[in-house]
């Protein structure tokens, strides 16, 4: 879990679950799977809100404009730094 704690690094955080993901790629169809899984794997008040918002968006969920490529991996990667 990645709960932006002062000993966590968000960049070893996203490199775990790119070797995690990458270990059982037959669980995932697409990247969208994983980054929905990432995404559940995001806890805490500093961090919710940024997993919230980046799903909302990348599914066009309650009304958020669909970004486009948000459903790509390396764009998850790149918003979450």
């Amino acid at each position: 879990m990645f709960r932006n704690e002062k000993h966590q690094d968000i960049r070893m955080w996203l490199l775990t679950c790119t070797d995690y993901c990458g270990r059982n790629s037959w669980e995932w169809e697409d990247e969208a799977q994983r980054i929905r899984y990432a995404i559940s794997r995001i806890d805490g008040k500093d961090v919710a809100l940024f997993a919230l918002t980046y799903r909302r968006q990348m599914t066009r969920e309650i009304g958020y404009m669909r970004q486009e490529g948000y459903d790509f991996w390396h764009v998850f990667a790149e918003q979450a730094l």
